[in-house]
C-alpha cells in the first residue's frame, strides 16, 4: 500500500527588484511640505531642550549633593 503524498506548500518568497528612477513631485507641493516639517519641528525642539534640561539638572542636583557628602561621597568628612 502506498502512503499519499503531502501536498507541497507554498512557494518561496522571491522579492521582485525594483528601481525608482524618478519621483514627479510637484515645487510648491514639495516646498509646502519643507514648510510643514519645519514648523513640525519647534514644539519637537522645545520638548527635546526641556527634557535635556530636566536630565542636566537632575545630574547638576544629584552631582552636588554627593560631592558635599549628603549620599557619602569622597567629600562627605570636608
Amino acid at each position: 500500500m502506498t502512503m499519499p503524498q503531502a501536498p507541497a506548500g507554498p512557494a518561496p518568497y522571491q522579492p521582485t527588484p525594483i528601481t525608482v528612477t524618478a519621483i514627479d513631485v510637484p515645487f510648491t507641493r514639495l516646498v509646502a511640505f519643507f514648510f510643514k516639517a519645519a514648523l513640525a519641528a519647534i514644539p519637537a525642539f522645545i520638548a527635546v531642550a526641556l527634557i535635556l534640561n530636566l536630565v542636566g539638572a537632575l545630574f547638576f542636583w544629584g552631582f552636588g549633593a554627593w560631592r558635599h557628602g549628603y549620599f557619602g561621597g569622597p567629600f562627605g568628612w570636608l
